[in-house]
């Protein structure tokens, strides 16, 4: 007997192998490798099935591109409900509900779409949340809508948002009203939609919001009555509602009921009751029962009880919850709310204060890393904490950390650092701090600025940066001072920074300041920098400053010596020609000028010279 062979499998139509790749694609936050992939595919809106374009559009819209998901749903050609609904939800979600009415006067004009229970539920879920929020009569009536018009049937997912809606709106009569008609089946019909947990935790949620705790426990005992089985969550809601009723008589009835296990956030409920009354002791005696009981604790549970501990100044037993709390990296686990950074802020002071730092850091680092919101006061601690241990390092690796936060750190953190960089003399580090604190918006005090000025010149190959210390201080009208200011022009000419030195010179001469120029030449005739020091002279010189007769010979003696003539002839006319009475050298260095302006041949230059000579010898014959 014979088998019959199989058929070959056929291949797979390439729309819907494409629709898969992108479905895999999308399962990635990062959306890139799904968009570069769509951009591949020949004409992907008519190539790809519906279902794969209503992937990418709630992916976009999940990742906060809304405006992209509204491109991508205007180029569908054949829009389905789901396209529709999922539009719809993503603006709603975003606050846009302009926006989400348009896209549904759309979906209601459609030829080939219809709204369906989703899309109620939906509007329901979206409204209700939006704000400002619609009117309960609002909300009935498009219940009653939607369903009649289109013919579908609301599920219960439809009568729980609609209650939920009535609850956050405030409307608990007519909330009320929807939930017996609920147990009683008044619809009637097929159609009959009999409340479950959710409508029943949702009552109970709305009760306890307003306090009123008998209520609440009243329709927790039409549950069991009903036939339906509450779940943690109706648990927890009923314990957090009577907790901050402050009945707890009937907290402790909801604890001895059998069918109730109570998980981490039953106990998180309970510490938070306790703190907020000031019972600590009881607090930390819950916090102790969850190992008894093998339930796990996270962030919260360890945030509380720590935070309740540092108001009662237990310091040392708060240290040990904070080592168990790194050791056992409870705060980098997922799930779990996200703690606050201002909680800890007691636990960093303890701990900065006791030379235990380090920890601090740790702590912190973990808070952030969970995405907590950030506090300046913390940040202060840890900066100030880190300087005063003498981390300078770290100090500032925590200010550039609150300015990639979009944080603007105020003057202690900065002049914390600065200092200390200063104090170690690591002057770059300290100007570039200085540098960042400027372009932060905030201005330090003079006596930084000179602080930080006068370390860089004191450090070797810093010249640059005092240059640009001192640019930034003349620009925004910071006070200079006069031995600063002439050192760091001495110090530019020694790192052969003329050009930079005769800007500066020029800015500080313009701006109303001065420099203490006699001995700046003195100190450029010392290192045979005799050009320079001619430029200087002739400078100081057009702004009708009086260096005496000495500066003047010892410039002339140094350009002859080095034989440079010419550029003291230069120099000396220019002196004459100034007119000032102290414009001519000594006579031995006139002297010594002519002999030099001979030797090279410069006849007509020293007869000038020579005529010079006489004429001042004349003048001092008059004098006498």
């Amino acid at each position: 007997m014979g088998t019959t062979a199989k058929p070959p499998p056929q291949p797979e139509p390439a729309s819907v192998a494409a629709a898969r790749k992108l479905h895999l694609l999308l399962r990635s936050r990062d959306l890139r490798p799904a968009l570069a992939y769509l951009a591949t595919l020949p004409s992907p809106l008519t190539f790809l099935p519906n279902h794969a374009l209503n992937a990418l559009l709630r992916a976009l819209a999940a990742a906060g591109r809304v405006r992209a998901a509204t491109d991508l749903f205007r180029r569908i050609p054949n829009p389905t409900a789901h396209s529709f609904n999922s539009l719809i939800a993503a603006l709603l979600v975003r606050g846009r509900r302009r926006a989400a009415n348009a896209v549904l006067a759309a979906f209601l004009r459609s030829p080939i779409a219809s709204p369906d229970s989703t899309t109620l539920n939906t509007l329901l879920h979206g409204l209700s949340t939006a704000s400002p929020r619609p009117s309960p009569p609002y909300l009935l009536d498009l219940f009653r809508f939607l369903p009649r018009t289109y013919a579908f049937a609301p599920d219960a997912i439809s009568y729980n948002s609609l209650l939920c809606a009535l609850c956050r709106a405030g409307d608990l009569i007519t909330a009320r009203k929807l939930f017996d008609g609920m147990r009683v089946g008044e619809n009637g019909g097929t159609d009959s939609v009999s409340p479950n947990v959710v409508t029943y935790t949702t009552m109970i949620k709305a009760y306890c919001a307003r306090r009123l705790a008998d209520e609440a426990l009243a329709v927790f005992e039409m549950m069991a009555t009903d036939g339906v089985a509450p779940n943690r969550i109706t648990y927890n809601t009923m314990l957090q509602g009577f907790c901050e009723a402050g009945r707890m008589e009937l907290v402790k009835g909801l604890l001895e009921t059998d069918s109730f296990k109570p998980d981490t956030c039953t106990f998180n409920t309970l510490m938070a009751a306790h703190c907020r009354e000031g019972r600590i002791k009881e607090a930390v005696e819950v916090f102790g029962q969850m190992v008894e009981l093998r339930v796990s604790r996270d962030s919260a549970s360890y945030s509380m009880v720590i935070r309740a501990l540092c108001e009662n100044r237990q310091f040392v037993r708060t240290e040990e919850l904070v080592d168990e709390l790194l050791e056992k990296e409870v705060l980098k686990k997922r799930g779990g709310c996200v703690p606050l950074i201002a909680a800890y802020n007691p636990v960093f002071v303890y701990l900065c204060e006791n030379g235990k730092v380090k920890k601090a850091r740790m702590l912190f680092g973990q808070l952030l890393d969970r995405r907590s919101k950030v506090d300046f006061a913390a940040f202060k601690t840890l900066i100030l904490g880190h300087c005063k241990e003498g981390d300078f390092e770290e100090g500032y690796q925590l200010v550039m950390l609150m300015l990639k936060r979009d944080l603007v750190p105020d003057d202690g953190y900065y002049i914390a650092v600065v200092e200390g960089f200063s104090q170690k003399g690591r002057m770059k580090i300290a100007w570039e701090a200085l540098h960042r604190m400027l372009n932060s918006g905030l201005r330090p005090s003079t006596s930084t600025f000179h602080s930080v000025l006068l370390g860089l010149l004191k450090k070797e190959g810093c010249a640059k940066e005092a240059a640009d210390l001192i640019d930034i201080m003349l620009e925004r009208k910071i006070r200079q001072n006069l031995d600063l200011s002439t050192n760091l022009i001495d110090a530019l000419f020694k790192s052969n920074l003329n050009d930079r030195a005769y800007k500066i010179i020029t800015s500080l001469y313009d701006n109303g300041y001065y420099i203490k120029m006699e001995n700046l030449i003195g100190c450029l005739c010392e290192e045979k920098k005799f050009t320079e020091a001619a430029e200087l002279t002739l400078f100081s010189f057009h702004k009708q400053e009086d260096l005496g007769l000495s500066i003047c010979s010892m410039v002339l003696d140094g350009l002859c010596t080095t034989g440079r003539a010419s550029d003291a002839f230069r120099l000396f006319y220019e002196l004459i020609e100034s007119g000032s009475s102290s414009a001519a050298a000594e006579p031995r260095s006139l002297v010594a000028f002519h002999h030099a302006l001979e030797e090279d041949g410069k006849m007509k230059e020293a007869d000038f010279v020579a005529k010079q000579m006489r004429r001042a010898a004349a003048r001092i014959r008059q004098m006498v």
